[in-house]
């Protein structure tokens, strides 16, 4: 008798610490989501559309590390749609594009303090906007990027992953995602380490060609020439001729100038700006004549490879305003071909174009392109 009563005892006790357990855990993980600070507390409401966009695909979330689905779920909501606003657009001159990795908060913060300034305060002449990579693996960075794009309200995060073999997706999505938000006159496609004089650019544009406008820094070379991706702008015809193509015909690239330049094989008419006024190669940051210029948009219009210091530098001495400019050049003194073959390169920058429609990948890897600043690519 005594020993039965022991074993209730003993079968009482397991059952009140079994429950007591298991409302500590609840109350524990309740109290943990409470007070987790909401990572993405004023983010805009994404479109309730399925964004119509080519893009590298994302082999499982189980790549995303150190998260949980509604960390993906509030990600996904950050990402651009591909609505078309129709008679909402909003109609600007210039609409600049800067294409930046997640990492390059530095680059982006100097931009700010710069020449972006002046992308400010006349609603119909110029929108500019950074456009990222918005699948972002790691966690810190992904947070770090939000909070950003929160509080400057000028980031735009697409649906990539990021990598090398990304260039001529991000492209692709950049400028669906323009036609698709604005009435714009001409669109300025750049890199993030390069310095503008963008008052120069927009008292210049409205005497420029309306239409089949392709300006930039181009490269003429083993019996090819394209533009640098660097520095790209097409007047809006340009561009919607980009998007009016076969979907089943369309070919992608790695890299956005080749692929631009595939493009443009079949596009007949169209005037090649090459301006001299943009310093492209070396870096400005490793060309001692930008440490000591003064008034730099006298003589410039725009100057790759401004790292660091070197983009503060030119920002406190540009002069920016309207200058006096010249015809656009006969583009077969500088070259005389307008012709491209993607055949014609080697090495590193020897890619087969694919199918946009296919998603195609270049096995290229997922890491960030650094660039000339460290030697990549020279």
């Amino acid at each position: 008798m005594i020993y039965n009563k022991r074993r209730v005892i003993i079968v009482a006790l397991i059952f009140a610490s079994a429950c007591a357990w298991m409302v500590f855990v609840y109350f524990t993980i309740t109290f943990h989501n409470l007070e987790r600070p909401s990572e993405l507390q004023n983010a805009p409401t994404w479109a309730n559309t399925t964004p119509i966009v080519l893009m590298a695909p994302v082999k499982n979330q189980t790549e995303i590390n150190d998260t949980d689905d509604s960390d993906i779920n509030e990600t996904f909501h950050q990402l651009i749609d591909f609505k078309d606003l129709r008679r909402n657009k909003r109609a600007v001159l210039l609409l600049i594009i800067v294409s930046t990795a997640p990492a390059r908060f530095e680059r982006r913060q100097a931009i700010r303090e710069t020449w972006w300034k002046h992308c400010f305060g006349n609603q119909t002449q110029v929108e500019c906007v950074f456009m990222t990579d918005g699948l972002i693996t790691d966690r810190i960075q992904r947070n770090l990027i939000l909070n950003e794009k929160d509080k400057y309200k000028d980031i735009k995060l697409q649906p990539l992953k990021g990598g090398r073999g990304q260039f001529g997706f991000r492209f692709l999505n950049q400028i669906k995602w323009a036609a698709a938000k604005f009435n714009f006159q001409y669109l300025l496609r750049m890199d993030d380490d390069y310095f503008l004089c963008p008052k120069r650019l927009l008292f210049e544009l409205p005497l420029r060609p309306k239409q089949n406008l392709v300006w930039g820094s181009f490269h003429c070379q083993i019996g090819i020439t394209w533009v640098d991706e660097a520095f790209m702008i097409f007047s809006e015809d340009i561009i919607q001729k980009f998007l009016a193509q076969n979907e089943s015909s369309m070919l992608c690239h790695p890299q956005a100038d080749q692929q631009v330049m595939l493009w443009l094989n079949s596009i007949l008419n169209k005037t090649y700006f090459h301006d001299t006024r943009l310093h492209h190669h070396p870096p400005a940051s490793h060309v001692p004549r930008f440490s000591n210029i003064s008034n730099v948009c006298d003589s410039y219009l725009g100057a790759h490879g401004a790292y660091g210091e070197t983009m503060y530098y030119l920002g406190l001495r540009a002069n920016d305003n309207a200058k006096d400019h010249s015809a656009i050049p006969d583009f077969a003194k500088f070259c005389k071909t307008t012709k491209f073959d993607h055949r014609a390169f080697r090495g590193m920058w020897r890619h087969e174009p694919k199918p946009c429609k296919d998603n195609p990948t270049w096995d290229l890897g997922d890491e960030m392109w650094f660039g000339k600043e460290v030697g990549q690519g020279m």
